[in-house]
């Protein structure tokens, strides 16, 4: 088994079930969608939300759900509000130190578990690891030095942190497409890694690079054959490439998620179905059987105790389809929302951080 086997999943005596789930997307008034989550009886009630004139390229909560957070192509580029049972409360004030260089906006982000730091890069070449100090009394904090350039042409594409937030990997749509160095929130950025071996193939998509919490492996998707590649990950770097899905993809890949229990890993892809599950244990295993899912899966998320799996799309309302998981794949689907959200480009559950 690859890198930190056995590393618990930070938190996990006593992980918390998902109690929300958000949308986000380019939908004028349903920029951004939010409702409960009950792991038995599905959908709550949807919460009113801000006026938000800006497209939503993610949305995420933060691990204790203290805040909910968006990001955007343009300036100030990421919303932050508080955020608690009764729903969105007072919005952060914007970083002091902007994104820089700022075109293209954020290439995705992602929070520390202990909510002290917001990572992200910048989307268009180049592009450089960036983050800011986090207080959750005061919001943005000092802007770290930003890391090296990840490339010198092309755009940067996502981000991952690892389960013990001390990694964190870039994605881009050029060589060498995937990026990984030294976290601390302490000091920041570290000398990056070496290259993999084994370069993954080009042409990511936004949302399409993660970490598995557990074992520390490093997947990433693709917009070419085989469309995925996958590494195990050590505090020395990358190691092996782990050998490609035996049940072929298909086509371009949209979303990578490892299942928090890290036993399993999702690709949301344009090839039918659109949202396939393998199992995972020293790389790919076997692909699960899919339900029905005929448009392209553009987002896919887990619950935090993988006991629900949620696929979005932009194909017809409700843009959304969320599943029962256990030990065996799929279950049955939950009932739609009652108000369906607006067309999303991410999904993603509560209690966890993204």
């Amino acid at each position: 088994m690859s890198g930190f086997l056995g590393m618990m999943f930070p938190g996990s005596s006593a992980i918390t079930p998902s109690v929300f789930i958000a949308y986000g997307g380019a939908t004028p008034l349903k920029r951004i969608s939010v409702y409960g989550w009950d792991s038995t009886t599905g959908f709550g009630s949807i919460y009113t939300a801000p006026a938000i004139p800006n497209a939503i390229s993610q949305v995420s909560f933060v691990r204790n759900n203290s805040n909910l957070s968006a990001s955007f192509t343009s300036a100030p580029y990421f919303s932050v509000w508080q955020w608690s049972g009764v729903g969105f409360g007072t919005q952060y004030s914007n970083p002091g130190s902007a994104l820089s260089p700022g075109g293209g906006g954020p290439a995705g982000f992602t929070w520390t578990d202990s909510v002290d730091a917001i990572l992200t890069s910048n989307a268009t070449a180049q592009s450089f690891p960036q983050a800011w100090a986090w207080n959750q009394t005061t919001g943005f904090g000092s802007k770290y030095s930003n890391g090296p350039a990840l490339n010198s042409v092309g755009t940067a594409t996502g981000i991952t942190l690892n389960g013990t937030n001390t990694q964190v990997a870039f994605s881009q749509g050029t060589s060498p497409v995937i990026s990984l160095f030294p976290w601390s929130s302490a000091t920041g950025f570290g000398t990056k890694y070496a290259n993999p071996a084994s370069l993954p193939p080009f042409g990511n998509n936004a949302g399409s690079i993660s970490f598995n919490q557990i074992t520390n492996d490093l997947a990433v998707g693709s917009t070419s054959s085989p469309f995925v590649a996958s590494y195990a990950v050590s505090p020395s770097g990358f190691g092996v490439k782990y050998a490609n899905p035996s049940t072929f993809i298909g086509g371009t890949v949209y979303s990578v998620r490892f299942a928090p229990s890290g036993a399993a890993i999702s690709i949301g892809t344009n090839s039918t179905p659109g949202v396939k599950v393998y199992a995972w244990g020293a790389g790919f295993g076997s692909q699960y059987a899919s339900p029905l899912f005929n448009a392209t899966g553009q987002s896919i998320d887990w619950s935090s105790t993988t006991s629900a799996i949620a696929g979005a799309q932009t194909v017809a309302s409700p843009y959304t389809t969320v599943w029962r998981w256990t030990p065996s794949g799929f279950g049955s689907a939950y009932s739609s929302p009652a108000t369906a959200p607006g067309v999303p480009s991410c999904v993603s559950f509560s209690n966890q951080t993204r």
